[in-house]
């Protein structure tokens, strides 16, 4: 939960979880917006992505915890940022606990510290991460999903990282 990170060490950038747009408009300073210089509105083609696989970078607000913009460690001096990745999955059991919590979640990937690989099994994700101090692992089994695609609206122009999909859905 956002309220509750203040001891918490980040060694990686994190994107949160979110219920809806609300949440979005809360912890960022929002999707760009059109203008009459011929500037795309591109909340419009936003809402036809959302809820999807889609991490969407935008700039933070005042709002966001300050342990959620920046990552290191101390001896490493903080990577600060000013930018957040939102996402709104259309998972069915991000849904429902999001439904539940009522309000956004911090999300992590969690990759293999041996491998390469992601790691898709909430018994192995228990049992690599539990010394390290994860709480809990909701076990809804094996679930093989796609990475989202990763589009960063902090520049001018957009720039996508992962699949190509979402090209259309913004063009």
């Amino acid at each position: 939960m956002l309220s509750s990170l203040h001891s918490f060490v980040i060694l990686q950038p994190l994107s949160i979880i979110c219920r809806s747009f609300r949440d979005i408009d809360t912890y960022t300073t929002g999707f760009p917006r059109g203008n009459d210089q011929g500037v795309t509105d591109i909340f419009r083609a936003v809402k036809h992505c959302l809820p999807g696989p889609y991490t969407f970078i935008l700039t933070a607000s005042k709002q966001l915890p300050k342990q959620c913009t920046r990552y290191g460690t101390a001896a490493s001096k903080y990577v600060s940022r000013k930018n957040v990745g939102v996402r709104i999955p259309d998972d069915p059991v991000c849904q429902a606990i999001l439904e539940k919590l009522d309000e956004p979640l911090i999300s992590k990937s969690v990759k293999s510290p041996k491998e390469n690989g992601w790691i898709l099994d909430p018994v192995i994700i228990a049992d690599v991460y539990g010394p390290e101090g994860l709480n809990f692992v909701v076990d809804a089994g094996i679930r093989v999903a796609d990475p989202s695609t990763v589009v960063d609206m902090t520049g001018m122009l957009l720039e996508l990282y992962g699949r190509e999909r979402v090209l259309s859905s913004l063009g």
